[in-house]
């Protein structure tokens, strides 16, 4: 089965929803996206229910993983958020009807990274030399990695980084792609086709949506 990975959305309903119905083959692919679908953009409990329309109706074929924005949502006090964007989502959640404890206990329940024999997914990339990449606290881990990547045996996807050129990069000395093209920023939310070897099917951007870049 074929996997369909979708770079980091930050709050960019309608874009995201555009390059789900437009892009993806129900039948015949895995649905992932690697983490970072809320804040930034406008339109984060959208985002958040959206998913969780998908995985309702879809199950184990919608996986959504777990980004730096989802973790430092979990880690802030519910009675007194010290980030900005965190207390916006909570506010947000509240208006939209969504107890914002069950929010954090989905974000707390979503996986670092995806993997099968050939593909390694994660938000932010295994870094090099780093120790327990996977620790939700550690900086140079794959939920906050800015580093280089290591390379290895695995093709790595990853976001959190945004590329330059507005399209996903392949760096080959890191065997990674780089799939964050900022719909945040008014530009594009691209995703990638791969084969259950990692081959590379297709490359895919969507244009940011004109209401998501109302704020």
């Amino acid at each position: 089965m074929n996997i369909l990975v979708i770079g980091d959305v930050h709050g960019c309903y309608h874009t995201l929803k555009q390059l789900v119905e437009e892009n993806w083959d129900v039948e015949n692919e895995l649905l992932i996206q690697l983490g970072d679908i809320v804040n930034k953009g406008p339109h984060s409990i959208e985002c958040v229910k959206y998913w969780q329309e998908l995985h309702a109706k879809h199950g184990d074929y919608v996986i959504m993983l777990r980004g730096n924005h989802e973790q430092h949502f979990v880690k802030d006090s519910l009675e007194h958020p010290r980030d900005l964007e965190n207390a916006l989502l909570q506010r947000d959640a509240i208006a939209q009807g969504m107890k914002v404890k069950e929010l954090k206990k989905w974000f707390s329940h979503l996986p670092m990274g995806w993997e099968n024999d050939d593909i390694l997914i994660t938000h932010a990339g295994v870094a090099k030399n780093c120790l327990n990449p996977f620790s939700a606290e550690n900086k140079t881990g794959v939920l906050y990695n800015k580093g280089p990547l290591k390379s290895l045996k695995k093709l790595q996807v990853k976001g959190h980084s945004i590329v330059s050129g507005d399209k996903p990069v392949f760096v080959p000395r890191e065997n990674a792609w780089y799939i964050d093209t900022g719909a945040w920023t008014k530009k594009y939310l691209s995703a990638i086709r791969l084969s259950p070897k990692g081959e590379m099917l297709k490359a895919i951007r969507v244009k940011t949506h004109l209401e998501d870049k109302r704020k």
